[in-house]
C-alpha cells in the first residue's frame, strides 16, 4: 500500500516536464562544446550552407527550450520547440533510412529521435487535456521505439557490452543481452498496455544507469570527447520522454476513472 501510494505521489508531480527541460539543457551545452552537428545523432548533411553556426543555433535553441519547461508560463512554446528540433534530426535520419542508397543502421538513430519528440507531444497532450487518443498514440509510438532499441542490443550485443563497466557482477554480454530484454519488456509493456505506468517509471531508472554506469565514467576521464557528454545528454532526453509518456498515461486513468459514472442501486440511476 505505500509503494502505491509512493508511486501515485510520482504521478501526480509531472517530473517529466522538469526532467525533460534539465536534459535538454544538457544536451544543448554538450552540442554547444561540441560546436558542430554530430553525425551519430544529427546526421545533418555535410554540404548544409552555415552548418557550423546553425549547429550552434540548434544547440542554442535546445537550452531555450529546455529551460521553457522550467518556468509554467513558456511550457507549452518550449515543448513545441523541442518537438520540431527534434523532429528536424528525425527528417534527417529518415532520409538516410530510405537512402539511396538504403540504410537500415539510421533505423535506430530514427527511434531514438521520435522517443524524445514523443515526449514534447505528450507535453503538449498534458497541456490540452484531451489525452485519449493522443495517449495511445504515443503509447504505442514510444513503445515501438522501445522495441527497436532492444533489437539493436540483441544484434549488436559486443558493441553494446563494450559500454558496459566490466566490474558489474555478471559480465559485460550478460548486461547488454539483460537491458536489451529490458527494452523489449518496457515495448511490450507499452503497446499491449499492461503495467503501461510502471514500465516506463523502470524503463526511465535503465536510462538513468545507463547515464551513470556507461556514458558518465568516460565523459569524466576524457573530459574533451563531447560525444560522450552528448550521449548522456540525448539518453536522459530519451528517459525523461519515456516518463512523460507515463505521466501521460497516469493522468489518462486518472481521468477515466473520475468520469466513470457511479451506479445507485434503485433504478440503476448514477448517483452524485
Amino acid at each position: 500500500m505505500q509503494v502505491q501510494k509512493i508511486w501515485q505521489r510520482l504521478d501526480e508531480a509531472a517530473l517529466g516536464t522538469a526532467f525533460l527541460g534539465v536534459a535538454a539543457i544538457l544536451y544543448g551545452i554538450a552540442c554547444i562544446l561540441q560546436g558542430e552537428f554530430h553525425d551519430f545523432w544529427q546526421p545533418v548533411p555535410g554540404n548544409l550552407p552555415l552548418r557550423r553556426p546553425l549547429a550552434y543555433l540548434a544547440a542554442g535553441l535546445l537550452v531555450m527550450g529546455g529551460s521553457g519547461l522550467l518556468a509554467p508560463r513558456t511550457v507549452r512554446p518550449a515543448a513545441m520547440l523541442l518537438l520540431l528540433i527534434f523532429a528536424l534530426y528525425d527528417a534527417c535520419y529518415l532520409r538516410l533510412l530510405i537512402g539511396p542508397p538504403l540504410n537500415a543502421n539510421a533505423l535506430l538513430g530514427l527511434a531514438e529521435q521520435l522517443a524524445v519528440v514523443v515526449g514534447a507531444w505528450a507535453i503538449l497532450l498534458l497541456a490540452r487535456g484531451d489525452r485519449s487518443v493522443g495517449a495511445t498514440v504515443a503509447r504505442i509510438t514510444f513503445g515501438a521505439c522501445s522495441l527497436v532499441f532492444g533489437l539493436a542490443h540483441f544484434m549488436a550485443p559486443v558493441q553494446t557490452g563494450n559500454m558496459v563497466p566490466e566490474w558489474l557482477p555478471g559480465g559485460q554480454m550478460f548486461w547488454a543481452i539483460a537491458t536489451g530484454a529490458g527494452h523489449a519488456a518496457v515495448g511490450l509493456g507499452l503497446i499491449a498496455n499492461r503495467f503501461a505506468v510502471p514500465a516506463t517509471r523502470f524503463g526511465a531508472l535503465m536510462y538513468m544507469c545507463f547515464v551513470l554506469l556507461a556514458w558518465l565514467p568516460g565523459a569524466f576521464t576524457h573530459p574533451t570527447q563531447w560525444l560522450r557528454w552528448e550521449g548522456a545528454a540525448i539518453s536522459l532526453c530519451m528517459g525523461a520522454a519515456l516518463w512523460l509518456v507515463g505521466d501521460l498515461l497516469a493522468s489518462s486513468q486518472c481521468r477515466a476513472g473520475s468520469e466513470r459514472p457511479k451506479v445507485g442501486r434503485v433504478g440503476g440511476e448514477a448517483s452524485a
